[in-house]
Formats: structure tokens, C-alpha cells, sequence
């Protein structure tokens, strides 16, 4: 990985997005010795955006299995029925 300062990059784009496209280089972008960005090949950034997704699939699976399962509207109603002595219908709720 090679570290550039923004105004040598800025001077230099075309020569860096060479060196990302043939020698798959990643190049972090730094502004007073900051890393605010980074140059990569199109193929890195679909391999993070995938890795980000399962991510976010998994957390979504963890959470899941870690709540009760989720129910029905119809049984949302129905309990709401009960508890309240009511006899609403999906449809009294849905037309109001």
C-alpha cells in the first residue's frame, strides 16, 4: 500500500489509477499526514461492498435468532381481540 499526499495525487491521477488498474496497487490519499481516502481497483471495492453485505446479513440472522419469532398480523389481531374483548377484523383496520 502506498501513501500519497493530496496535492502529489492530484498531480499524479492518471499515472495512480495506472498503477491500481495494471499492478492492482491500493493507494491511500493523505492530507497532512491524515488517510482520507484510498484509490482501488473496481475489483477491491466489489470484494468490500460483498464482505460488507454479509456482514449485514449476518447480523441480521444473529438478531433473528436471538428475538422471539416474528408473528403474523393476523395474530397481532386476534391477541388484541382477546386481551380487549374486541372482534375487530383485518379489514375494519385496514379501511378504517
Amino acid at each position: 500500500m502506498t501513501k500519497v499526499e493530496a496535492e502529489q495525487a492530484q498531480a499524479q491521477f492518471s499515472e495512480l489509477i495506472s498503477r491500481v488498474e495494471r499492478d492492482k496497487e491500493r493507494i491511500v490519499i493523505e492530507q497532512s499526514g491524515q488517510a482520507v481516502g484510498a484509490i482501488v481497483s473496481y475489483e477491491d471495492l466489489k470484494r468490500l461492498e460483498a464482505l460488507e453485505d454479509a456482514k449485514e446479513i449476518a447480523e441480521v440472522n444473529r438478531i433473528k435468532a436471538e428475538n422471539e419469532p416474528f408473528v403474523s398480523l393476523e395474530e397481532v389481531v386476534q391477541h388484541y381481540n382477546d386481551l380487549h374483548g374486541t372482534a375487530f377484523s383485518i379489514e375494519e383496520l385496514k379501511h378504517g
